[in-house]
């Protein structure tokens, strides 16, 4: 081979070499724009959801502080009807400093707010009231879905071992810390429902240590099954005057979920708080409320500022999850609780404190709610995003 020909070959290597290296960048450019072309988020509910992170309007307040039955605690629960005339809470009862005869702490209220019309029932020893979820019925009843047998803890009531289904009764009155259809998940606690029909979905999650477990079940498989005897050891009573606190085994009819088919069941864990971005990892705060449509699952923490300025902004934030445990719309802010200046030139609170506790989605449309407080206790507020 003459040095000519050894030049030439080297030429061709070179220049190859070199079209390989341009075009690598521009081939890597392309797949990624191909990638996010294929990312670009098109569904309108999760379009919604990226909404919440942006500046809120006031005209998407329905409620801007409305009060409810007791002004001491926190709302911590809620649903609305499509048509948004009417909407429902779940509050717990005061403590009342623990005192016999003036604390209500084993009491929680289902409250109906229709047409600005208000109605209540009471419900007693069911646990904090958290997550209601409502099922409009085939018989034109509302039918609340709420945690229930919860005992007594640190002088309140919480760690609901089951979930109950029962109608509303404006004026009524439920004295056996559980009622109606009862759904029971083999010992785990902090049961919190979420309800949809059209998907013929019950959801209902446990927490332990700070994980939350979402466990997805068809709604008619569950209310299917059969009733079975379940002792559940409660502690409760001490309320009233002369009346001692009583450890009793409660024997109840519920329908066993451990038995139950479930659609999916995943666990979010809990972060650890010392590496973890706040703003990125989903379960760093405490989580409040979720929802669950026919793909999707909305979970929501959150932390209020103790209504002090000092301890900055009340935070809130959703993750969105497929039923798999899919993270399908990283964690983000709903920014209706972070926005302290925007709450207190409304009027609404002076403070910043902002406590998440309620979401609601129907079809593209996502309200949350949360509590605020002034000098005149806690309210409650609605925002609809859309």
């Amino acid at each position: 081979m003459t040095l000519n020909s050894i030049k030439s070959l080297a030429v061709v290597a070179l220049t190859a070499l070199f079209v390989v290296g341009s075009a690598t960048p521009a081939s890597a450019q392309k797949a990624k724009k191909e990638k996010a072309k294929k990312e670009k988020v098109t569904d309108p509910r999760l379009l919604t959801v990226m909404k919440m992170a942006k500046m809120t309007k006031e005209s998407q307040f329905l409620t801007k502080g409305v009060a409810l039955k007791t002004a001491h605690r926190a709302t911590q629960g809620f649903s609305i009807s499509a048509d948004e005339r009417t909407m429902w809470f779940s509050q717990p009862g005061s403590f009342g400093k623990n005192q016999p005869g003036l604390t209500k702490v084993h009491e929680n209220y289902i409250i109906r707010r229709q047409d600005g019309k208000r109605e209540s029932m009471t419900l007693r020893y069911f646990g904090n009231a958290n997550c209601l979820a409502v099922e409009h019925g085939e018989d034109g009843k509302d039918y609340m879905w709420l945690g229930s047998n919860g005992t007594k803890y640190k002088g309140a009531y919480s760690r609901t071992r089951t979930v109950s289904r029962f109608p509303f009764e404006a004026n009524g009155e439920i004295n056996d810390g559980y009622a109606g259809e009862n759904y029971y998940m083999g010992g785990e606690r902090y049961c919190c429902p979420a309800v949809n029909v059209a998907a013929d979905i019950l959801g209902i999650v446990t927490q332990r240590a700070g994980e939350v477990t979402v466990n997805l079940y068809n709604l008619s498989d569950a209310r299917a099954l059969d009733d079975k005897d379940i002792k559940l050891k409660t502690v409760y009573k001490g309320e009233a005057v002369g009346e001692a606190e009583q450890t009793v085994i409660r024997t109840i009819k519920a329908k066993d979920m451990t038995t139950a088919e479930a659609i999916s069941s995943f666990t979010i864990a809990k972060p650890d708080k010392d590496t973890a971005d706040p703003a990125k990892a989903p379960n760093y705060y405490t989580f409040r409320a979720w929802d669950v449509d026919k793909d999707y699952v909305y979970f929501v923490e959150g932390q209020h500022n103790k209504g002090s300025m000092k301890n900055g902004e009340s935070k809130a934030f959703i993750t969105v999850y497929d039923h798999a445990g899919r993270v399908v719309l990283p964690k983000r802010r709903i920014q209706c609780v972070f926005d302290q200046y925007l709450l207190e030139s409304l009027g609404i609170t002076p403070a910043g404190y902002a406590d998440i506790a309620g979401i609601k989605v129907i079809d593209s449309k996502i309200y949350v709610m949360f509590s605020v407080k002034d000098s005149k206790g806690f309210k409650t507020v609605v925002v609809k995003h859309e």
